[in-house]
């Protein structure tokens, strides 16, 4: 399923199970109505932790950039400098969100959701170190996989950008 991008980022939301209707089975129109919900309610959490990925990064929010990542993580930088694992991926967080001056920009260009097992969103986006410093495009893509009923980012690639050739 293919989801395009929002422009502003919601707030990330908790979805209570008990809320959702059960379907009966002697209800065949119930059953029918209710075919799609897994993977929709998988959509949609996947849709909460690319939320929470930009959100977290937007304020500088250590544990909750941490929330999301995969304990496998692989990040590959535009400069070929790749981090592995969760523990090395976070020390450079660490040190990167403790820096002032720093903006970042998240265009989202596509999302593609593979029921509740995989999820990719590409970002055009523009780092700038610092006030009047130049600003630097970058192309991002983050591959999430959906483990123990969470979403968690397992790979993410940056790219010199602007993206060319999207959809």
């Amino acid at each position: 399923m293919k989801i395009r991008a929002r422009a502003a980022l919601p707030a990330v939301a908790v979805l209570a199970a008990a809320a959702l209707p059960a379907a009966s089975h002697a209800d065949p129109a119930a059953e029918v109505s209710t075919a799609g919900l897994p993977h929709r309610m998988c959509a949609k959490a996947f849709d909460r932790a690319v939320d929470a990925y930009v959100q977290t990064t937007h304020d500088r929010d250590v544990d909750g950039f941490a929330a999301v990542l995969h304990e496998d993580v692989t990040a590959i930088f535009a400069t070929g400098d790749v981090l592995y694992g969760k523990d090395q991926t976070m020390g450079f967080i660490e040190r990167f969100f403790a820096a002032p001056d720093w903006t970042q920009t998240f265009q989202e260009l596509t999302r593609e959701v593979r029921g509740c097992s995989t999820g990719f969103v590409l970002f055009d986006s523009v780092y700038t170190p610092s006030p009047g410093a130049d600003p630097e495009p970058l192309v991002i893509g983050v591959t999430f996989v959906f483990e123990r009923s969470r979403w968690l980012a397992l790979h993410n690639q940056d790219s010199t950008g602007p993206a060319t050739g999207t959809p």
